[in-house]
């Protein structure tokens, strides 16, 4: 199953979500606005949505570490606060790398990585203005798209499944606007079909991504929290 087609479903229903989440804080949110509450008094949030670039850093003895070399990439998440600062959410985004060595992956020029997953996670609020987070995927999936040249649009296909483990640093400008840098470790176990010889290299690709971007935040208060009161 791949996580392509649920995304257009798991989108709606987020704005679902957000907009009875806004719905129910509206009178909540009146109130705080006629006390003068300052957002560091209340630094609770709904979710968010970002997006970034990344830099992709292929790494170990495998078809992506030798084979290939990461260029930029680009990359959305939204993030949903279940309750207090556990959250999940849903990462899409693209990588793309330039290749070294045709004779190690074969007889094209670049690739394109496609990833999505979701994910879940813990925030920290060391500081004020500071967040720090770790998360760790529990779905995902990878598509390579191949291309035989760097300007033409002919490319074959490769799928595999996309395991992530990450943290990030979020730094607020306001109450609901943030700037980041984060890291991930991701791997992806691919389906490609090779000789018995060649299944080692080619069964899984390593690589990291230092990444920056901006969020926008959602509402004040959790999910449950919302919904209960």
């Amino acid at each position: 199953m791949s996580l392509y087609f649920p995304i257009k479903t798991f989108y709606v229903a987020v704005f679902v979500l957000f907009a009875l989440n806004a719905f129910s804080q509206s009178s909540s949110e009146k109130d705080s606005v006629s006390s003068n509450i300052s957002y560091e008094n209340n630094r609770q949030r709904f979710g968010f949505f970002s997006m970034g670039y990344h830099n992709p850093n292929t790494t170990g003895d495998n078809f992506m570490g030798d084979g290939l070399q990461g260029k930029s990439g680009f990359d959305f998440k939204f993030q949903m606060y279940v309750y207090k600062q556990f959250f999940l959410g849903l990462y899409t985004g693209a990588s793309y790398f330039d290749v070294k060595d045709v004779e190690l992956v074969g007889n094209y020029k670049k690739s394109t990585l496609n990833e999505s997953y979701l994910y879940i996670g813990y925030e920290f609020l060391p500081a004020d203005r500071m967040r720090l987070g770790a998360l760790a995927s529990f779905y995902g999936d990878s598509r390579f798209k191949n291309y035989y040249s760097k300007t033409s649009n002919v490319y074959q296909v490769d799928k595999g499944n996309l395991n992530t483990f990450g943290v990030y640093f979020n730094y607020e400008l306001s109450s609901h606007f943030m700037i980041y840098i984060d890291y991930a470790y991701r791997t992806t176990k691919t389906e490609i079909n090779t000789s018995t010889e060649l299944n080692q290299f080619f069964e899984k690709g390593k690589y990291h991504s230092i990444g920056i971007g901006l969020i926008f935040a959602l509402g004040s208060k959790d999910v449950l929290s919302a919904f209960i009161d």
